[in-house]
């Protein structure tokens, strides 16, 4: 009589088909290309990445360069007219206090956002040159 478990291996080895090396070398085959491919894409995906951060930090390097400039150009002539008024008030000089007060409103009404647009349409030229 025969040993159950050399039954069993007779019966499952009628039951599985046999594997076709070949294909087992080209399924493995085909899986690493397939793996390389994405490895490659999300290189690339990376790769891109890294250059939209890169601008988008440059940008914003320039926009907080540009916004500073603009800020201390009407902080300095607030302070002028400042001045002009503070000389106004003590000579009693209306013609100064009045010159004070419509570059003070001037400066203030002027919107710097304005000019910010400009200056991005600017950026987006590929000729543009920032003079520092």
């Amino acid at each position: 009589m025969s040993n159950p478990a050399q039954h069993i291996i007779r019966y499952a080895a009628r039951q599985v088909p046999a594997l076709d090396a070949i294909s087992v070398i080209t399924a493995f085959t085909e899986t690493l290309k397939i793996i390389q491919a994405e490895e490659t894409k999300r290189a690339q995906i990376a790769a891109q990445r890294d250059v939209l951060i890169e601008a988008l930090e440059i940008e914003r390097e320039v926009m907080l360069a540009y916004f500073e400039q603009r800020f201390a150009e009407r902080r300095q002539a607030l302070d002028r007219f400042f001045l002009l008024l503070d000389y106004g008030v003590t000579h009693h000089d209306t013609a100064s206090i009045d010159a004070a007060l419509t570059g003070i409103l001037g400066i203030i009404q002027d919107n710097p956002l304005r000019d910010f647009e400009t200056f991005k349409k600017c950026m987006a030229r590929p000729d543009f040159i920032i003079e520092l």
